[in-house]
């Protein structure tokens, strides 16, 4: 577009002037002042100033400059609709290398959003509301998806919707203040010990140690497919760790890092004689051996046979480490998780286990029994007056005022809440008769 009274504003690369029109074949000059630079991407671009003034004109230029110098120069797409914005984002994500089936399930999940935003006739995404997320939510529960389905699908919506905003692409994120109940999962089936043992003995070749790698390795049938002998290592020639770092998409594993578990006694004796090479399964497929699991469910006659899958058995060690007093960090690592989430939400305490845990902690307070000393008053275990030494203690002062500092975390064993632990304080709440000398302290 033709500028006339052409200035470049000093400071700046943008040139103002005033707009040249044609009115019944008539050159006219407009009144408004009107801005020509080349953007971020190197085209021109004219832009009206929509003043009269020059000196507004002018500042208005140096802003346009500073916009160009911040990144920020990209007009706000105000009428990009719902369905251009999910298709961006997901080439976005797409873009990012993600895994097939996580790039499956973000299209699946944006589908669902753009079916919802049709059948509602909202079509501009800034149209998009907190409001429409809650209804978007409620069409999802009525077309009887999951309940952690539909917190998926809800969630990358707010993805989506921030992600363009991020972008310039919409002038506000209008879900900022949204707060959503976190779906609660689904009950998984887990095995048993006893159960895990019974497949195995009915399973027959490769399938008895894919079974024990699983169900005493936590292993996910992934990583046991792709499971190689170089990746068993030996020790005075009998295998005892498992190099876990296949099994996901991309030649790793599904979290993206490789970790190591020690081998189980059961998948010991089953392994055999180490090979130099090659893989360790050669005739599993996750297909088959579903079929085959489901096949011998039915005939060990286990309850609900049909629900189980073959990553119960992975629930099955996750609930065995916890049942068995292992150290939460180290059933992290086994496992493969960074978040004790996933870890809690495997354990499963099954009732012969409940049962068996209640008849130790009763056995062991019968085995402690108070005595009269003669006075009216009771001697014996603490424990078995309804008392332990730790509850005796705790209504100490200095020692209520030693827990309130506790600060460094510890080891914990099962899947218990942490405890927090310090030393710090130590020496100034213990009684003197009990203080010991640090390391190194004279």
């Amino acid at each position: 577009m033709k500028l006339v009274d052409r200035e470049r504003v000093d400071g700046t690369q943008v040139t103002i002037g005033r707009r040249v029109f044609y009115e019944g074949g008539v050159q006219k000059v407009g009144r408004r002042y009107a801005a020509e630079y080349r953007d971020s991407d190197g085209r021109q671009v004219t832009e009206a100033l929509k003043t009269t003034n020059k000196s507004q004109a002018r500042r208005q230029a140096i802003e346009i400059q500073q916009r160009l110098d911040n990144g920020t120069d990209k007009p706000l797409e105000a009428t990009i609709s719902v369905d251009d914005l999910a298709d961006r984002y997901f080439e976005a994500v797409k873009a990012k290398g993600v895994a097939p089936k996580t790039e499956w399930k973000y299209r699946a999940d944006l589908d669902k959003l753009k079916a919802y935003c049709k059948e509602a006739d909202i079509l501009l995404a800034r149209r998009f509301s907190a409001d429409d997320l809650f209804r978007f939510r409620q069409w999802l529960i009525k077309q009887h998806y999951a309940a952690k389905t539909v917190q998926g699908a809800v969630v990358l919506a707010q993805q989506a919707f921030k992600w363009a905003w991020r972008q310039s692409v919409l002038p506000q994120y209008r879900l900022a203040s949204v707060s959503l109940p976190k779906a609660k999962a689904n009950p998984q089936p887990c095995f048993t010990t006893a159960q895990v043992e019974s497949l195995i003995e009915k399973a027959e070749g490769e399938e008895k140690t894919a079974f024990a790698m699983m169900g005493y390795a936590g292993l996910r049938i992934g990583e046991v497919e792709q499971l190689r002998w170089e990746d068993v290592r030996l020790k005075d020639g009998k295998p005892m760790m498992l190099h876990v770092r296949r099994g996901g998409s991309n030649g790793t594993t599904k979290d993206k890092d490789e970790r190591f578990v020690p081998v189980h006694p059961r998948i010991a004796d089953l392994l055999g004689a180490p090979k130099k090479s090659g893989l360790v399964f050669s005739t599993i497929s996750e297909r088959t051996l579903l079929a085959r699991l489901k096949d011998l469910c039915g005939a060990c006659e286990f309850e609900k046979a049909d629900e189980f899958k073959l990553h119960s058995f992975r629930h099955h060690f996750a609930s065995l480490c916890a049942n068995h007093g292992v150290a939460h960090r180290k059933a992290l690592a086994w496992l493969g998780h960074s978040s004790s989430d996933m870890l809690d939400l495997y354990y499963h305490l099954h009732d012969d286990d409940s049962q068996q845990a209640m008849l130790a902690l009763a056995a062991g307070a019968e085995s402690l029994t108070p005595r009269g000393n003669g006075d009216g008053r009771v001697e014996g275990s603490l424990r078995a007056i309804g008392q332990s030494t730790i509850e005796k203690l705790s209504q100490v002062r200095e020692f209520q005022e030693f827990v309130n500092c506790l600060e460094i975390e510890s080891e914990r064993g099962g899947f218990e809440p942490p405890v927090r632990v310090t030393v710090h304080m130590l020496s100034k709440h213990a009684p003197s008769a009990t203080r010991t000398p640090l390391h190194g302290s004279s």
